[in-house]
């Protein structure tokens, strides 16, 4: 657009035809609403793939693994060596913490922590915690959950939602006991949640059996089962996936697994029982130098599930996820380390 003259336009003619032309219709509410929804979703997804780009990548670099011949002697990563030995009378240790952990007196709670029986355990909205138990099992509290611990070992759940891993059971002394207001949960070598929802208490698990005790009846709740106790004293029984996102936060605060020095079998293991997978060798070969390999460096940042990107490259290994199966492989032209 040009004026009489040939030159192009001021300033001033732009404002005059600006002003002429008035102000576009506002967008409806409803279609301005879901653009804005759909810009900060993909801004979300876009923050947290960078962010989880940033972790794998810094975890990769501190990590290393040499081939040695090394002697293991019956030693899972559930191994007492790696439990935490607590002080005095206590009956747990926190492991990890994440956003408000206290006391339920109010003093609040660090990795490290000894706690002794009797002691009550509260989460805020964005709190969670990693516990080891006196027995060796492994506790976690999601957010905005009350428990108190109690010799036994007896947990009084009032509020929200605890994962107990407590493994095969063949070295306990006794079974984990979950006391709630709608009923009492009792383990039998399980991977199992209780939640405390609304007016229902759910009882979840991966692995094993674990049972409800209810109105003077018992419930059975096996591997892939969820029980939902209502308020009425009617129990019924679903079926729940043992891995996705009902187990999400249960990896979200899952404790350290300490790779210096450990041999690439253990690591395995450890990934294994904590996300549900299956690990499968496509090469009979990788199975047998597993017990050779010895990892360095930490994943301490890092999720269970987010492990396997960060540790196996360094062994010259890559893997892939078949439904529930972690296949692992030799990566293109590597030999054996």
């Amino acid at each position: 657009m040009r004026n009489d003259s040939g030159s192009p336009p001021d300033d001033d003619t732009i404002a005059r035809l600006l002003g002429q032309a008035g102000r576009r219709p506002a967008a409806p509410t409803e279609r301005e609403a879901r653009v804005h929804s759909a810009v900060r979703a993909h801004w979300r997804a876009e923050v947290d793939a960078a962010a989880r780009k940033r972790r794998l990548a810094w975890a990769a670099a501190c990590i290393a693994a040499t081939a040695a011949a090394a002697v293991v002697i019956g030693r899972g990563w559930w191994s007492r060596e790696d439990r935490p030995s607590g002080a005095g009378e206590s009956i747990a240790t926190l492991l990890r913490a994440e956003g408000s952990v206290h006391l339920a007196g109010g003093g609040l709670l660090g990795s490290g922590d000894a706690l002794a029986p009797g002691s009550g355990i509260q989460t805020g909205p964005d709190g969670r915690a990693a516990l080891s138990l006196s027995d060796g099992s492994s506790l976690r509290l999601d957010s905005e959950t009350g428990v108190r611990l109690a010799a036994g070992p007896v947990l009084d759940l009032d509020r929200g939602s605890v994962y107990i891993d407590s493994g095969t059971g063949t070295a306990r002394r006794a079974f984990l006991e979950v006391r709630t207001k709608m009923g009492v949960v009792r383990d039998i070598g399980t991977q199992f949640e209780v939640r405390l929802r609304d007016a229902e208490l759910w009882v979840s698990v991966r692995e094993g059996l674990a049972t409800l005790a209810r109105g003077g009846r018992s419930f059975a709740a096996p591997a892939g089962t969820r029980l939902v106790a209502g308020a009425r004293g009617g129990v019924q029984s679903r079926a729940v996936p043992v891995l996705g996102p009902d187990w999400d936060w249960v990896l979200a605060i899952a404790p350290e697994f300490r790779i210096e020095g450990r041999t690439l079998g253990a690591y395995l293991d450890w990934v294994s029982r904590e996300t549900g997978w299956r690990v499968q060798f496509a090469d009979p070969s990788i199975a047998r130098d597993a017990s050779t390999i010895i990892l360095h460096g930490s994943v301490a940042t890092l999720r269970p599930d987010e492990t396997p990107a960060a540790v196996l490259p360094t062994c010259g290994l890559r893997h892939r996820l078949s439904d529930s199966t972690l296949v692992i492989e030799r990566q293109d032209g590597a030999g054996r380390p």
